[in-house]
Order: structure tokens, then sequence, then C-alpha cells
């Protein structure tokens, strides 16, 4: 859709206005959904993005999510993510953050840096209450009219304004003011670490009364539109010529009647994140959506063992002890489920380099499905060796299987190295993955992450408490750093964003068999 046909619900003399309005007024403010930081780590953060920005470096763009404008949360499932962007003034705040903690709702707040620094008690409400945040730039001006380096000061300079009042951090989700956008601001907006996030309906409820939109106007729309990642574009201020709030009026109503439709709610890191398997079937997710869990559901005596992300839908794979593969918002394409030989196990799963999945079992067979197979360690492993993971090279397209003695097979992939022979006394290999930019990462039972052709980010070797180890380990595609699970559920994060964990919370008789990261 060009630009012009993107503003079309907004006249060009409204759109100025309500640009005038926001510059003189001043916009919203910042939330994220992960707590209040204190203000010594808000202004550590704050000094960070500073000399970012001055240096003109970025983070990266989370894989995979570069190059466009998202306008729907990439799913299959029936799942809506409400977006509330900043205003002339934040009269609809506090309505809005009571509908969602009633209704126990998530959503994401796109603030520009001019509403944080007007409205810094709203701000914090907002990440207080537990939502998300997105940057929506400093000034809300149109991007199409700047110049590169003005926009990335825009980007960066809201970020910073942002974190600096709330201590969240809206990164990696932005959205152009007025929808305002061609390829060029896109690509400029990437390289500033952002991804473009627009929507998949404007309510108009930012039209108000005097505009002839109702409270029905609203939830019609909504509706209307209703489909598997809808984006919902709403807003957070109140009309300045009638003074509605239609948006905050409806949305108790939009959230019943979609909810009735059988739509769940997420924020945006649906994208993102991480995701824990439990042994009882369980999936509970960290910044990335859920799609269903086995939980209840498994046959007696079998468990859970291992889970893969689907890189492709946002889905996963659960596989279970019994060699059965259930899909989640992800592809079928087969299992070993009544067919593993007396004494093998099934031990690991991966997702394939452009589809489908592999399933590695204890005598090293690498079985494939939907993908393609690039040789095993069927037959060729040593006496009293089976294999323990599996982790695909993303450049190759080949993998590597790990050893329970700590050595890597590489099929189709470099061999760069192992732990055979190295292992101390009572340490076990427990899992690899491959590293973002090449090579992989072996976790040892003890929590030490060996990079092999990686950049090591840190381990939790000897800082272990009594009676913990160290389960699996994911690689973060968008930091390139990587989170390691333990066995009391908690997970620590090396150049990754912590989302949460299990730690202190499992219950008598379950254990966590592994992470994914979306």
């Amino acid at each position: 859709m060009n630009t012009l046909s993107r503003l079309g619900p907004h006249s060009r003399t409204q759109r100025r206005l309500r640009a005038v309005i926001l510059i003189l007024v001043a916009a919203l403010t910042a939330c994220l959904g992960f707590g209040l930081l204190a203000v010594p780590a808000a202004a550590a953060a704050t000094s960070a993005l500073a000399g970012r920005a001055a240096a003109g470096t970025a983070k990266p763009v989370p894989a995979g999510l570069g190059a466009t404008e998202w306008t729907a949360v990439k799913t299959s499932s029936k799942i809506v993510a409400l977006t509330f962007d900043a205003g002339a003034n934040a009269d609809g705040v506090s309505s809005i953050l009571a509908t969602l903690a009633s209704r126990h709702v998530p959503a994401t707040f796109f603030l520009t840096g001019t509403f944080t620094k007007s409205f810094p008690d709203r701000a914090r409400a907002i990440v207080a209450a537990g939502q998300r945040v997105g940057d929506h730039s400093m000034t809300h001006p149109y991007f199409t009219k700047l110049t590169d380096a003005q926009m990335r000061s825009q980007v960066l300079g809201a970020e910073q304004e942002i974190v600096s009042v709330t201590g969240a951090d809206p990164w990696p989700w932005f959205r152009f003011p007025y929808g305002d956008r061609n390829a060029h601001t896109i690509a400029v907006v990437n390289s500033a670490g952002f991804v473009p996030v627009g929507w998949t309906v404007d309510t108009l409820g930012w039209e108000g009364t005097s505009g002839g939109i109702t409270v029905q106007t609203v939830v019609n729309r909504v509706l209307a539109n209703a489909r598997p990642g809808e984006i919902v574009l709403m807003h957070c201020g109140s009309n300045p010529t009638d003074h509605s709030t239609l948006d905050a009026d409806a949305l108790p109503t939009v959230i019943s009647d979609l909810k009735a439709r059988g739509y769940s709610f997420v924020t945006l890191d649906a994208m993102l994140g991480y995701r824990l398997a439990l042994s009882n079937g369980d999936v509970r997710q960290y910044g990335a959506a859920g799609f269903g869990t086995l939980a209840g559901k498994l046959p007696a005596g079998t468990k859970v063992v291992a889970i893969a992300a689907d890189h492709g839908t946002g889905g996963y794979w659960v596989l279970k002890s019994n060699g059965g593969v259930q899909n989640f918002n992800a592809l079928w394409s087969g299992s070993l489920a009544g067919r593993l030989p007396t004494g093998i196990r099934v031990t690991a799963i991966a997702a394939g380099p452009t589809g489908g999945y592999y399933v590695l079992t204890s005598d090293g067979d690498v079985h494939a499905f939907g993908t393609t197979g690039s040789g095993s360690d069927l037959g060729a492993l040593p006496v009293g060796v089976t294999a323990v993971s599996l982790a695909v090279d993303p450049a190759t397209r080949g993998y590597w299987v790990l050893r329970s003695d700590g050595g890597v097979d590489s099929f189709n992939a470099p061999a760069l190295g192992s732990l055979a022979g190295s292992l101390p006394a009572g340490v076990k290999a427990a899992g690899i993955a491959a590293g973002v930019g090449g090579g992989y990462y072996v976790l040892t039972s003890d929590g030490g992450v060996h990079a092999f052709g990686a950049t090591a980010h840190g381990s939790l070797l000897g800082q272990l408490p009594a009676g913990v180890i160290a389960v699996a380990l994911a690689t973060d595609v968008a930091t390139g750093g990587y989170w390691v699970l333990k066995s009391n559920g908690g997970v620590s994060n090396f150049s990754a964003p912590w989302y949460g964990s299990l730690a202190g919370k499992l219950a008598a008789g379950q254990s966590v068999t592994g992470i994914a990261g979306q």
C-alpha cells in the first residue's frame, strides 16, 4: 500500500493539526511488560543508549523481521495484538489500563518521547501495569520528509527518553507517525535496530463523536477485520474537539466480543522471546505467543522430552518420550510414535533449515521429517556413548550431534571442536545450540557454556546452587546471546533479554526439559 493510501482515514489537514497538537501538548510514555526498573538501572541504560546514538550504532533487528512493516502478527492461531498510540493527551490511559487489568489482557503502547516527557506518571503507570511499550518517534513528524540522520535521531531519541523516564526499553518495536512510510524509511528504521509495526485495522476512534464515530463503530471495525494475528490500532488520548475517548470506552466490548469468537491476546513480543517445556506436557511462554500445550493430555508413562521453535510460523513442536511429535501453530510432518526400537530413546528435536524438523534418538540416528537429512551417528557411536542433543547450522543447512562423552559430530557442517575426553568427573554434556554468527555452543550440566567457532557471552560455571544443574541452551537470534535453562526452572540470560522463568514455581514431580527461543 502506498503512503497516501495508508494515510487515507486521516485527512491531511487533520493530520497536520494533530501533529501540531502533539508537538505543543506532547505525547505518551513508556511501558514494558516486565516491571519497573530501579532508577540506577534506568540511568545506566540511558547512558548506554546515549552513547549508542552518538556512535551511530544500533542493536540488530530480530532475525526475520526486517525489510517490511508488519501489519499482523505472524501466526495462524486466533490471537490479537491490541496496540495503543500516544495522542495529544493521556485522557484515556487510566481507563484503558483498568480494563486491561480487569480482563487480564496484555497490550502494546507506542509512546512518543515528548509524551513520555510531558506525562511521566502516565508513562510509568503503563509500565507498572505490566504492559509492553514501543517507540513512536520523539516528536511525531512525517518520516518521509526527514533526512536519514533525522529519522535515526527521532527513533533513538524517543528510545532514550522512554528508558530514562520508565526504565523500560521499547526496542525493537516502532510505529511510524501517521503511518507515513516507504521502503527507504523502513530501511532507515531497521538500521536503527527497530521493526516497524503497522496495523490490520484502525478503529478510527481518534476521530471522535464530532467525526461521526461511535463506540459501536469502533467495535464493528475491530470485529469486521478479526483474523489470526490481527493488530488493532487504538489511541490513548481524547479527541481534541469533543474530548471523547471512544477507544477506551469501546475496549471492554472489543475484548469480550473477540474472546467470544475464540481469540486470545498477545503483545508484539509474540514474535520474540522463548518458551519452556515441562515434563508433564505444559509449555510456558515468556515474551512469546502461546499456542497450546499437552498438559493433562499425555498418555500414562509418557513425558515431554524437548521443544523446538518453528521460526517460519512462530509456533513450535513438542517431542514426547514415546517418539511422538505434537505441533502447535507449526506444520506436522511425521514422528517416531510406535516406531522406537527397544532400548532406544528420543533425545532432541530441531527445526529444519527451511521447514520441517529433525528428531534425534539415543543411538545417534537423525530422523528427518519434512526436511533433508545429512547423515547420522547410527552404528557409529562408541560403546556406552549416546546421542544427547542436536543443532542445525543455518549457513550450511547441515547439523551437529552432541554425544554424551562431550564429542560433537558434524554432518554437512564444519567441525570446530568438542569436549570429548575433557569432561570432568560427574559432569554431563547437556545441550548444543548453533551460534548466530556461526559455530556452536556446548552446554554442560555444571553450567559451563563452551564456545566453538562462536562468541562466548558467559556461563553459570561455579554459580549453580547445590543440587541444581544446567538442562538446556537456546540462542537468541535477535542479539546473538543465549539463555541457559536450569533444573529448578530458572533461566539465566547472557547478552539476551530476560523475560521470566519458573524458578520457585515448579510443582512437586514436575521438571523442565527444554527451552526454545523464538
